[in-house]
């Protein structure tokens, strides 16, 4: 079987096509739904959106899990730093959104 020739991809989209950039697009994205609770909220939506999305991104076997887990460093570091999560919300607040 003939291979063909792998070019690599520019700077430029391998720069917009990271994990982090996506990410941080995903966010910006979250930031423009309009929040349809009503009273002032502990949580923003995007971090609420975010916090969900991590559960997946990681792999958390459940939300319990992930509560159990979100106030570890390492988890924290990961939601600030990948996910832009200023305030993780417990797994009650997730479902209640």
């Amino acid at each position: 079987m003939k291979k063909w020739p792998v070019k690599p991809l520019p700077k430029v989209m391998r720069d917009s096509l990271s994990v982090p950039a996506l990410l941080n697009q995903v966010r910006k994205d979250f930031e423009n739904i309009p929040d349809p609770r009503r009273y002032g909220q502990q949580f923003s939506l995007a971090d609420v959106l975010m916090s969900i999305l991590t559960v997946f991104n990681l792999k958390f076997p459940s939300l319990l899990k992930f509560d159990e887990q979100r106030n570890e460093a390492r988890i924290r570091a990961n939601l600030k730093s990948l996910f832009g999560v200023k305030h993780a919300p417990c797994n009650t607040q997730l479902r209640a959104v």
